[in-house]
Parts: C-alpha cells; sequence; structure tokens
C-alpha cells in the first residue's frame, strides 16, 4: 500500500560553467526533467527511472564530447604546423577514443537496466553506487588536471621532447577539466535526491502480508 499526502515540487539549480557551451547547453536541456514534479504512483519506480535518465543523458554527452574531440583531434593532428598543437590534437584524439567507448559501453549496460525489475533496496543501492562512482571520478579527474600541469611544465623546461610533453600536457589538463566538471555535475544532480531516497528506505515496512510504504510530504 502506498499513502500520499500532499505534494512535492523538486527544483534543481544548475551551474553553468563550461567551456563548449553546446556539451552543457545539450546536457541541461536533456536532463531539465529530472527537477519536475513527480508523480508517486509509483514512488520506487520514479525515481528510479530519473536517475536512468540523467545517467543516459550523462552518457549521451560524454559520447559526444568523445567523437568531437575524436574529429577535431584527427583534422588538428594533420594541420597543426607546430608539433606541440600537433601532439595537443593527437592527445585529444585517444581521449575521445576512451570517453566514446565507455559512454557507449555504459549506454548499452543501461539498456539492459531498464528491463531490470528492481524492488526498493536494490534501486537504492544502485542509486548510490552511480554517486559513489561520479564521486571518485571527480577525484581522479583533479589527478588528470595536476599531471597534465606537470607534463606541460616538464616540457617548456627541456629539450627532450618538449613538444610532446607541453601537448600531451595541454590536453589532459583540458580533458581533466571538462570531466571534472561532468562528474561534478552528474553527483550534484544526483545528490539532491538523498534525503528522498532515505526517507522511502526508512519508511518501508517489511511484514508478513507483504511490504507497505508509507510517505507523507512536507
Amino acid at each position: 500500500m502506498i499513502l500520499l499526502t500532499n505534494s512535492i515540487k523538486v527544483k534543481i539549480a544548475v551551474p553553468v560553467h563550461i567551456k563548449y557551451l553546446y556539451f552543457i547547453s545539450l546536457f541541461l536541456v536533456s536532463s531539465c526533467s529530472y527537477g519536475q514534479e513527480i508523480s508517486f504512483g509509483d514512488t520506487i519506480t520514479a525515481y528510479n527511472n530519473k536517475r536512468m535518465h540523467v545517467n543516459k543523458t550523462g552518457m549521451e554527452v560524454l559520447g559526444s564530447w568523445g567523437i568531437a574531440n575524436i574529429v577535431d583531434g584527427g583534422i588538428g593532428y594533420f594541420t597543426a604546423k607546430q608539433d606541440e598543437w600537433k601532439y595537443f590534437h593527437e592527445m585529444n584524439a585517444l581521449w575521445g577514443i576512451v570517453n566514446t567507448g565507455i559512454a557507449t559501453l555504459s549506454l548499452v549496460n543501461g539498456r539492459k537496466e531498464r528491463e531490470e525489475n528492481l524492488n526498493a533496496r536494490q534501486a537504492y543501492d544502485v542509486y548510490k553506487k552511480s554517486k559513489k562512482i561520479y564521486l571518485v571520478n571527480g577525484g581522479l579527474d583533479l589527478v588528470y588536471m595536476a599531471a597534465g600541469v606537470v607534463l606541460t611544465k616538464y616540457g617548456q623546461n627541456t629539450k627532450t621532447n618538449s613538444a610532446l610533453f607541453t601537448g600531451f600536457g595541454r590536453s589532459v589538463v583540458m580533458q581533466g577539466a571538462f570531466l571534472f566538471i561532468f562528474d561534478s555535475f552528474m553527483y550534484t544532480t544526483h545528490g539532491r535526491y538523498d534525503g528522498k531516497w532515505r526517507r522511502i528506505i526508512d519508511e518501508i515496512n517489511v511484514s508478513t502480508n507483504g511490504v507497505g510504504i508509507r510517505h507523507t510530504f512536507k
């Protein structure tokens, strides 16, 4: 049994801070429904569907970013007049291949996930796992940026493969910065439903007659 009182409207304040406006615009427009009013006829399913929608949108954005880097990196590699920028575009293309692969695999797994019938506890565990992944990735992104800065500085202060280190370093800084913004936005967006997920789980009462949920919104 699901008892609902009152209604709730969820609004999300979306930060806008990214170099490539196309990608952030695509991300924000596609994911804005995560903050729309939710019908709680089936609360668990509603929140789980929103989580999958945001993940799907995020992977589409990541895949688009990856493809853009492959194309632009390939063109830049063959047209750059300076070795430094040739290596910059080469590294961007390599990152693009990796990001596109990750996005494609995640989208495929997401389709399989939508076919699963998760119970409340399983859905909540997957939600927490998703947040943790983006949090850990955010930390790795900072490491990428720091490594990129080190490579760039090293390239500027050495005469051996200076262009390679400088070009690769600048690329790693840029890619790390994009991923940090991406992962931070994904983690923050999911995190806005923390309290509601916990309240739902806390209010599940297991009895010999089945599972009942009493949910009151303030």
